[in-house]
């Protein structure tokens, strides 16, 4: 008889470096003879072809798969599908150092690089917008640029991004006026 597969879940959503929960398909009908899997796996995630097992740790990154598990005997095949993704971790321990900055209107800052720990950030934002004249690189999270306009001290929340996430840190910055100079009489 031909068999008849089914997955209790078909979308597996994992992390990078996070052993996923092994899953075997059920079976009716006939004897399964072989399984096979196509395409294959995302690295560090492991297919069994003589029991359909997924399982494994995977150690990339990879987008939203559909992968064709078939499974056969002298009888026929029988195919179902499962969705996989794998997100990076989430970005975590973001920081700038400093993280308080005191500028001076049309005085260019030193730019400042962030740190952080977990996956990689992918993107980078801030809110509310920087000071005018202030830029926030969006794919490196450098703060930069010269202030235009004398701004009061405020806080600003920077996100960093990536699949798996999403970890803020806060800088405060104020922008003070040129100081007089050159007073005479």
């Amino acid at each position: 008889a031909t068999p008849s597969i089914a997955f209790s879940t078909s979308s597996f959503t994992l992390t990078k470096g996070t052993a996923m929960s092994t899953t075997t398909p059920s079976s009716t009908g006939g004897t399964v003879v072989t399984w096979n899997i196509s395409p294959s796996l995302s690295a560090g995630l492991s297919f069994d072809t003589s029991t359909g097992t997924l399982s494994g740790t995977p150690t990339e990154v990879s987008v939203s798969t559909l992968y064709t598990i078939t499974a056969t005997n002298t009888g026929g095949s029988d195919s179902a599908t499962v969705t996989i993704v794998v997100n990076d971790i989430a970005p975590s321990s973001v920081a700038y150092s400093p993280s308080s900055f005191t500028l001076t209107k049309g005085t260019e800052m030193t730019a400042t690089t962030p740190t952080s720990s977990g996956g990689t950030v992918i993107s980078w934002a801030v809110s509310p917008s920087l000071p005018a004249g202030l830029v926030i690189d969006s794919s490196t999270g450098v703060i930069s640029g010269t202030p235009t306009a004398i701004t009061a001290s405020a806080t600003y929340t920077i996100t960093a991004t990536n699949t798996g996430g999403d970890a803020t840190t806060t800088v405060m910055i104020v922008v003070n006026d040129v100081a007089p100079s050159s007073i005479t009489y």
